[in-house]
């Protein structure tokens, strides 16, 4: 919450706070169009969405396979932790290596993504899509961000850990295969 509160006080001009990644959104707009913020040392990065939407979802037919993960931080409440360990969790047992064969036009290069991330409201603004991007060796990546994932309680705050509060974040992912 005090993440939250500092953000709010950052934009104070921002008139969108209907939905945290459109408040995202127009929070990196407002700041000379910059991809990636980090507050004052709080540890506070958000990614500009429609960076990664610059494409249309991948056609059913042009699907190879669709997987499924989830990942958590259960210290320290970050967004991007959890879900970069749903998207590895969701991939690390795959490979295709007939990728040449099937998309001779370009193979691995060629490769289109589409990562489906559900992540509890309160911890989207936080959600850095730079750093779970990198989870992916090749491809273009194209996020989708909506509401889900849990909160769920740890038990304890070990505030050596990064721990603001008890709050466990889980991310779910689907990440979609094709061309």
């Amino acid at each position: 919450m005090q993440r939250l509160a500092a953000l709010l006080s950052l934009c104070a001009g921002c008139k969108s706070f209907q939905h945290p990644i459109t408040f995202a959104r127009s929070f990196a707009s407002n700041m000379s169009h910059s991809v990636q913020l980090n507050t004052a040392g709080d540890g506070f990065v958000a990614t500009d969405l429609s960076r990664y939407q610059t494409r249309d979802s991948i056609a059913n037919d042009r699907v190879f396979f669709i997987e499924m993960g989830w990942g958590n931080d259960s210290h320290g409440q970050s967004s991007t932790k959890a879900a970069v360990r749903a998207c590895r969790n969701a991939i690390e047992f795959n490979s295709i290596p007939s990728i040449k064969r099937l998309i001779p036009d370009g193979g691995y290069d060629a490769l289109k993504l589409d990562v489906l991330l559900a992540v509890p409201p309160k911890y989207q603004p936080g959600l850095d899509l730079d750093a779970v991007a990198k989870v992916f060796p090749y491809g273009d990546v194209r996020f989708e961000i909506q509401d889900g994932g849990m909160i769920a309680p740890s038990g304890i705050a070990i505030e050596k850990l990064g721990d603001v509060n008890e709050d466990m974040v889980v991310v779910c992912s689907s990440v979609t295969v094709g061309h």
